[in-house]
């Protein structure tokens, strides 16, 4: 079989583990809204940035701002917070403000 070739030797299945390991792992997506300038929105990048998450789409979406990305509709400031969505399979959590918070959904 396969999965015996694949790990006996890994290095000559590289696309193919790739393949399986994106099909295996769940996708995230994570929708931010606020201004990218906004301390409080650097600090919810930055946890984002520095979590290891090699199958997630982040998007950001301005205040006011019109944006075509399906990602994004609705997606606004809450209670003129910074507010971060984590997403999957096109289902989201509720938003989350703070840094710890989103550290919380992210694992």
């Amino acid at each position: 079989m396969m999965k015996d070739a694949m790990a006996a030797q890994p290095t000559g299945f590289g696309r193919m583990l790739t393949v399986l390991d994106r099909y295996l792992a769940p996708g995230q997506e994570i929708a931010l809204a606020g201004d990218p300038q906004d301390p409080a929105t650097q600090a919810l990048l930055a946890v984002i940035y520095g979590t290891y998450l090699p199958h997630a789409v982040v998007a950001l979406k301005r205040p006011g701002e019109d944006n075509p990305l399906p990602l994004l509709a609705g997606r606004e400031l809450v209670d003129g917070k910074p507010a971060a969505y984590v997403c999957e399979n096109y289902t989201c959590r509720l938003p989350v403000t703070s840094p710890e918070a989103l550290a919380v959904e992210l694992r």
